[in-house]
């Protein structure tokens, strides 16, 4: 039986990663922004991609054998996305500071820090972290399938959010019920998604662009697929196959701290253990 305290604080932060990700369009200049293949890539963007990729691969490889470094990535993910989108739709006309570029470099560091620590709380809320988990995973599979079609496969507004919410909420009880399975599944797709959405801020074949046409209420933000698009998607679910087939073959063990599969029995020193080494949990 699940703790109703712990299932109000998931819902809290739920809504708290959904309410705000569905009215980002409030900021009419939004600092750092996934824009399309002719916008410019800033130093911004630069540092957001290659943190995408860094962590994507994590995630997509390495989710459940790493487990303190997993509740710490879910909850940098979640501190994150919710305060720079917090900030970026309440920046004043001219920016914060007063200057646009200074303004761009607050916003990116204060999410960076505040992810942070959310992170570090996750690591002390490891049955939340779960649950958020799959919320998480849940809201990138509604993003993943609108994807595939130009403006997005549901193109009434207030139906795309029905089906993102719906989805999200899905990917939340699944990981009430069937965590040690969804764990590895959840990882390895948010990890891919990560990986992509990285590559494509550099490679600019405008599959970025529908992380904001979906979330954006107020603007038109077009979105078309092409084959470059494809590729790209296709590619994802390329990463996601091949990252769950590893974790399930090497990293299927008991998600946890496993302190004591980890300590030499003779000196009761912590032995080192390559990521891609099995271990054998009693």
């Amino acid at each position: 039986m699940f703790a109703k305290s712990n299932l109000l604080l998931s819902l809290i932060c739920l809504l708290g990663i959904l309410f705000p990700l569905n009215i980002n369009a409030q900021a009419k200049n939004p600092t750092i922004d996934l824009s399309d293949s002719n916008g410019k890539l800033t130093p911004h963007l630069i540092i957001t991609g290659i943190l995408l990729i860094i962590t994507g691969i994590i995630f997509c490889f390495f989710g459940r054998r790493i487990y303190r470094l997993t509740l710490f990535m879910i909850g940098f993910y979640i501190g994150t996305i919710i305060t720079w989108v917090g900030l970026t739709n309440g920046e004043p006309v001219g920016g914060y500071a007063g200057a646009e570029t200074l303004s761009a470099t607050i916003i990116l560091i204060v999410s960076l820090a505040v992810g942070f620590v959310v992170g570090l709380t996750f690591l002390c809320c490891s049955t939340l972290a779960i649950w958020l988990l799959g919320a998480l995973a849940g809201y990138t599979f509604a993003l993943f399938i609108l994807a595939w079609s130009s403006d997005g496969v549901i193109h009434q507004r207030v139906a795309r959010i029905i089906f993102i919410v719906a989805l999200t909420l899905i990917g939340l009880m699944l990981a009430c019920f069937i965590k040690n399975t969804l764990i590895i599944l959840a990882t390895s797709f948010i990890g891919a998604y990560a990986i992509i959405l990285g590559i494509d801020i550099f490679v600019r074949t405008g599959f970025a662009q529908s992380v904001r046409a979906f979330t954006d209420g107020y603007h038109d933000i077009p979105y078309k697929t092409n084959t470059k698009v494809y590729l790209m998607l296709g590619g994802m679910i390329a990463l996601f196959i091949v990252g769950s087939l590893i974790q399930f073959r090497y990293h299927k063990n008991r998600f946890g701290p496993e302190e004591a599969a980890s300590v030499e029995p003779q000196t009761g020193k912590k032995r080192l253990q390559l990521p891609w080494k099995r271990r054998n949990v009693v």
